[in-house]
C-alpha cells in the first residue's frame, strides 16, 4: 500500500555533477522507524509525462536513530537514459517539496 507524505528538501549538496546528497523531511515532521538498509520510494510529478506521479525506491543513508530528517546520496545515471525521478531530484533544491 503506497502511502503519500509530503516532504520538503531541507539540504543538497551536490559532490560531483552526477552525485548528490539530499536530506527530506516530512510535512508532519516525524520520521518513520527503519532499520539500516531499508530504503523508501519517492515520488515526483513528471511534467513530459502531464505531470503523472512516477515513484522510485531510494536507499536510506541516515542513521536509523536520526530522527530530524532522511538522507540519501544518489548519484545521476544518464546512459543509455537518464532516470525520470532522479532527473527531478537533481533539480529540486532546498525547500522543495517532494
Amino acid at each position: 500500500m503506497v502511502v503519500d507524505i509530503k516532504s520538503t528538501v531541507t539540504y543538497t549538496q551536490l559532490l560531483k555533477e552526477d552525485l548528490i546528497i539530499f536530506r527530506v523531511v516530512p510535512k508532519d515532521g516525524v520520521i518513520p522507524d527503519y532499520l539500516a538498509g531499508q530504503f523508501t520510494t519517492l515520488g515526483f510529478p513528471i511534467p513530459s509525462e502531464n505531470y503523472k506521479i512516477v515513484r522510485r525506491a531510494y536507499s536510506i543513508a541516515s542513521h536509523p536513530e536520526n530522527k530530524k530528517y532522511l538522507e540519501f546520496v544518489v548519484r545521476w545515471v544518464r546512459k543509455p537514459l537518464p532516470g525520470r525521478v532522479t532527473t527531478e531530484l537533481f533539480y529540486v533544491g532546498e525547500g522543495g517539496d517532494i
